[in-house]
């Protein structure tokens, strides 16, 4: 049987399977950012989270991703659990409910991330960057003019004590960013299988402490899944490219990863992801306008769900959605003619 590297072993397959020990309490979360209200994408992503909980006698978690506090939206936080509970798919635990995993709000658990990072500079596993914003910019203009992917060059990576001392004088409060390895570790995606990107030979180091103490969302959302004993991670498949960072994460903290399933997105007709820019996606205009939350649910439960013969083309009238399934065709689902 082929050998993959999972977690920095060479081992098979079937033992580089992730997750926790099996007979672990199935815990999962859905995490969305208050940058924005609730959209169908994200009750969709919530309500599998839910089902899945449900069905393993497990918790179901909501957690607020507030870091990038730029972009908050005022009231956004409270809508998001308000739609939760409308739809009736209520969290376990949240930041309104509580739970023994809290607080809920990544922005009150700043100490958490800090020790992690703190941990990873000793380790030699994450390092300070100085490069000033305008460098970086520069660096991202240059490789678009030479049409290439922009990517930091991973300049402050090889800074000696002695050099990153005397930086440290002039700016105590830099940035740290993490160590991309060449050995990637392969992970066995509940939805799309054996996956593997090798993230160091397409990207550059990236950033896990803003200078403002805050995480991004890759040292965060590791960080709260392992604090959370999160046992199985169900999100979006555009993250199925970063979960290889997070696992290089997880090794480099020495965590047991969670096991992941990536969810293909709902569309519109155009093939664009939904956007929180978009007011008639949102589940408060549903609400306001009367439609029954159960419809929703049904709906977006037969969208894009493989079932043989579903009636869900027969009510995106109105929905106007497709749906990408992960395969090279997408499959689109037609108005009422």
């Amino acid at each position: 049987e082929p050998h993959v590297v999972a977690l920095g072993h060479r081992v098979g397959r079937r033992e580089a399977s992730l997750g926790p020990d099996p007979g672990a309490p199935v815990r999962v979360r859905f995490a969305p950012s208050p940058t924005g209200f609730l959209h169908l994408g994200g009750l969709r992503t919530a309500l599998y989270n839910y089902i899945f909980a449900k069905k393993h006698q497990g918790s179901f978690i909501l957690r607020l991703e507030d870091t990038d506090q730029s972009r908050l939206v005022p009231g956004a936080a409270e809508s998001i659990e308000d739609m939760l509970e409308w739809a009736g798919i209520p969290p376990d635990e949240s930041p309104r409910r509580g739970g023994p995993a809290g607080p809920y709000c990544q922005s009150q658990r700043l100490a958490l991330y800090a020790q992690a990072t703190e941990a990873l500079l000793r380790s030699g596993a994450a390092y300070p960057c100085f490069c000033l914003p305008q460098r970086l910019e520069l660096l991202k203009k240059e490789a678009l003019r030479s049409r290439q992917t922009p990517r930091y060059d991973n300049r402050c990576r090889n800074l000696s004590q002695a050099q990153v001392a005397q930086k440290l004088a002039v700016d105590p409060k830099p940035a740290i960013r993490f160590r991309l390895e060449e050995a990637v570790p392969a992970f066995q995606d509940l939805v799309y299988g054996w996956t593997q990107h090798e993230v160091a030979s397409v990207e550059g180091d990236p950033v896990i402490l803003k200078s403002d103490g805050f995480p991004t969302y890759h040292l965060a959302c590791v960080v709260d899944d392992h604090h959370m004993s999160i046992s199985h991670v169900l999100r979006g498949s555009e993250w199925l490219v970063s979960t290889s960072k997070h696992l290089l994460l997880y090794q480099a903290l020495g965590w047991q990863p969670p096991r992941f399933a990536h969810l293909p997105l709902l569309l519109n007709r155009d093939g664009s992801k939904l956007s929180k820019r978009q007011g008639d996606i949102f589940l408060e205009h549903f609400a306001a306008t009367g439609f029954l939350p159960e419809a929703l649910l049904d709906i977006i439960t037969n969208c894009g769900s493989g079932f043989a013969g579903t009636y869900a083309a027969e009510w995106s009238w109105w929905l106007s959605l497709s749906f990408d399934a992960g395969r090279p065709a997408r499959q689109s689902i037609a108005p009422i003619t």
